[in-house]
């Protein structure tokens, strides 16, 4: 099913079991975000004799601006998976997330855009095997490139060899052996710890930076598949001295790091990636990719973090990403020249009326004294950007923000759209879309 489409199974038999809908998990106060949330609509059905009467309205639980897979019965017996409106294997995700990863974006943001559930059964979806793959590999390049700037951890590493002097302590079996009982008196077994970027930690990575590789490989159609791959290159060249043989069962037992917060992002996203194939480089290639975990991707907070690379590509860091105001949150402010900029996930803005209560949230952020502490000499421009679909190249670069507010809305004095397109892969041009 679709985004916003009514769910195919009978909502009032499970309305006991969700009540409300599924609500996204970790939310910031006053947002309302869900997976699917009851409502009323109007239905669009016709009336036979009279096709002008409109029919009743219909009640049940519809899909918001998510996609993803999830179970929507307790037994796990009911799968449900939403895609766009022309299917996600059409969508250039693998661009989406690598312009939100040029953005500067934070991974405590990048967490907020999406979630998995690995330890729930997969569910069949081949229509999503495009989507969460990319998404969970941009966002661990994100935080290993924090890692390789700020240097790679060290620790004591234990290690064991046969030397020629003792170091550490004398393994006694071990060298009985293999020197004592093989003649071999010119050497020595030892165990000793050695303090070396080699940890079991940065072993992991490196072995998922190499699952990395291989997977986008496979989705090097996109142009954003080059500057990725440049990405783990610089990477991986700097663990250099660190070996990827690792054991599933050291994968699974690696505990999570709360000092060093780049490397507990780091170790999650890795064991994501590792468990994501089975832990088996050859079945990046498999079908088996057609089953996926259970997890959701907010579509209206990934388009946000969309455009804000696209802006801050543009116009760098002129443009200020949710600044603190009194009546609320601007999605973006830029103070020279002054426009508040808001992102909403709704096609329909390119034709009809903007709504009252977007009207009036805009406004009240250009009136905002915290958001911008002295007095504007004219009204605050306001801007909306809104999403179409098309395969296109950053709208803002190359032009100043003063030359999108040369049109401004019939209805409303210092209101301006934007189209700014959710990438498609060019060769949609054969599906007319």
């Amino acid at each position: 099913m679709q985004e916003h489409e009514k769910i195919p199974y009978d909502s009032f038999a499970f309305q006991k079991y969700w009540g409300e809908g599924m609500r996204l998990p970790g939310q910031s106060k006053g947002l309302d975000r869900w997976f699917f949330q009851w409502q009323w609509r109007n239905s669009p059905i016709i009336d036979e004799q009279d096709s002008d009467k409109p029919v009743v309205t219909e009640s049940g639980y519809y899909a918001s601006y998510v996609i993803g897979a999830q179970w929507f019965d307790e037994a796990k017996t009911m799968p449900l998976v939403i895609t766009t409106k022309h299917g996600c294997e059409h969508i250039d995700f693998l661009k989406m997330f690598s312009i939100c990863f040029n953005s500067g974006i934070e991974s405590k943001e990048f967490s907020k855009i999406y979630a998995v559930d690995m330890d729930a059964p997969r569910i069949k979806a081949p229509e999503l095997k495009s989507v969460l793959s990319p998404l969970i590999i941009v966002h661990f390049l994100s935080v290993v490139k924090d890692i390789v700037k700020r240097g790679l951890k060290k620790d004591y590493v234990q290690r064991e060899d046969n030397l020629k002097k003792v170091k550490g302590r004398i393994d006694i079996s071990a060298n009985e052996r293999m020197n004592i009982l093989k003649k071999r008196y010119d050497k020595v077994f030892c165990r000793y710890q050695e303090y070396s970027e080699d940890t079991l930690e940065n072993r992991l990575i490196k072995k998922a930076l190499t699952f990395s590789q291989h997977a986008l490989q496979i989705a090097e159609k996109s142009d954003s598949f080059l500057s990725l791959q440049h990405t783990i290159h610089e990477c991986l060249s700097a663990f250099n001295n660190v070996s990827d043989q690792i054991e599933v069962w050291e994968v699974k037992t690696i505990k999570h790091h709360k000092i060093f917060k780049e490397y507990d992002d780091a170790i999650k996203l890795a064991q994501m990636i590792l468990h994501r194939y089975d832990y088996s480089i050859t079945n990046i290639n498999t079908a088996e990719e057609e089953y996926c975990p259970v997890f959701w991707i907010d579509m209206a907070m990934l388009y946000e973090h969309y455009v804000l690379g696209l802006l801050r590509e543009a116009y760098g860091e002129k443009i200020h990403y949710q600044v603190h105001g009194h009546t609320g949150y601007p999605d973006f402010v830029c103070y020279s020249p002054q426009v508040v900029l808001d992102t909403k996930y709704i096609p329909r803005f390119e034709h009809g009326n903007i709504d009252t209560y977007i009207v009036r949230q805009l406004s009240g952020y250009s009136r905002d004294k915290w958001i911008f502490p002295t007095k504007p000499d004219a009204n605050v421009p306001c801007m909306i950007i809104y999403p179409v679909e098309g395969a296109m190249n950053n709208p803002f670069k190359g032009k100043r923000l003063e030359e999108f507010l040369n049109t401004e809305d019939h209805n409303l004095w210092n209101f301006h759209r934007i189209a700014v397109p959710i990438p498609l892969y060019s060769a949609l041009s054969s599906y007319g879309l």
